[in-house]
């Protein structure tokens, strides 16, 4: 019997809802409707923007980390060479003695 009556209440809002609203209010309603749409095609014109360039930022970004990396491999071998030269020129130092 409870559901009964909450489905005749329920059937009453739904019916009694759309009967409620008067021109002005569907206009103004389409209306908002129309700028809601317009305000999400910006906004996902503009996340295609950022998208675009958070990806040319991350390509960036790779490019600048393999540099550092080369870099930083340079630097290794440069210490090991100037390493190997120092202890050749000990060397060199202590037969001179």
């Amino acid at each position: 019997m409870k559901r009964y009556v909450l489905w005749a209440i329920l059937a009453a809002f739904v019916v009694a809802g759309p009967v409620g609203c008067g021109k002005k209010e569907i206009e103004a309603l389409n209306t908002r409707v129309t700028q809601l749409e317009k305000d999400l095609a910006s906004a996902k014109e503009s996340l295609a923007e950022k998208s675009k360039e958070a990806d040319e930022m991350q390509a960036k970004a790779k490019q600048l980390q393999a540099t550092v990396d080369a870099s930083a491999a340079e630097i290794v071998k440069l210490k090991t060479e100037r390493d190997k030269l120092k202890r050749d020129l000990a060397a060199a130092k202590k037969k001179k003695r």
